[in-house]
């Protein structure tokens, strides 16, 4: 199993939920909303100055999933290779509890 934590500019999200949808017709995640941050570009805090922000998609699923994912979410960076988008998968083990 692997944990997906798919950080992007809100400018793209409904990009990256519709690749996903095609890997895995409604997927399961969490949304955290309004999240702000520096990467390698400007900074995001939702204010007068850095008006963007971003979103963070936590998914768990199984590790060959996860890879089709990751090949999808790759494909909408070629797209769109200004905005801020990374993808971390960390090999998960079952949950402590369920």
């Amino acid at each position: 199993m692997t944990r997906l934590e798919i950080i992007a500019n809100n400018t793209v999200e409904e990009d990256i939920r519709e690749a996903l949808n095609r890997v895995e017709k409604n997927f399961s995640y969490t949304r955290l909303n309004n999240v702000h941050g520096r990467g390698h570009s400007d900074p995001k805090r939702g204010d007068a100055v850095w008006p963007e922000e971003n979103f963070v998609f936590i998914i768990y699923t199984g590790d060959e999933t996860a890879m089709k994912f990751v090949d999808a979410i790759r494909k909408i960076k070629e797209r769109f290779t200004r905005e801020g988008i990374k993808v971390y998968a960390i090999p998960f083990s079952n949950p402590i509890i369920d």
